[in-house]
């Protein structure tokens, strides 16, 4: 138990260092264009493969499509304008309804 606790304070620590020193090194530095096209995509771009990863699972073999209306109420109530916390929530909301509505059926 102690040497997971001790790996577990490292990792913390090692990514606290790990991202001071981006804006330690390049604190009020301008980027060309093009490369801060590819940092502001970045966020999406992993957003996206994480999503991915999530509904497909792992190795791409256990597809779940229950993510999936949870996934269309999210993206439709952000087109709305609604914040990310509301998206959240009632995206989980309803994945969770269709779970036990299908548990409940099934």
């Amino acid at each position: 138990m102690t040497t997971l606790i001790v790996a577990t304070v490292a990792l913390a620590l090692l990514n606290v260092l790990y991202k001071a020193i981006g804006p330690a090194l390049l604190g009020g530095r301008t980027f060309p264009p093009r490369l801060q096209a590819v940092a502001d995509a970045l966020p999406v771009v992993l957003l996206a493969a994480l999503l991915t990863v999530d509904v497909l699972g792992p190795g791409w073999r256990d597809f779940d499509w229950t993510l999936l209306p949870g996934l269309g109420i999210a993206i439709g109530l952000r087109a709305l304008g609604r914040s990310h916390l509301t998206c959240i929530v009632a995206a989980v909301a309803g994945t969770a309804g269709l779970r036990l509505l299908l548990d409940a059926i099934g």
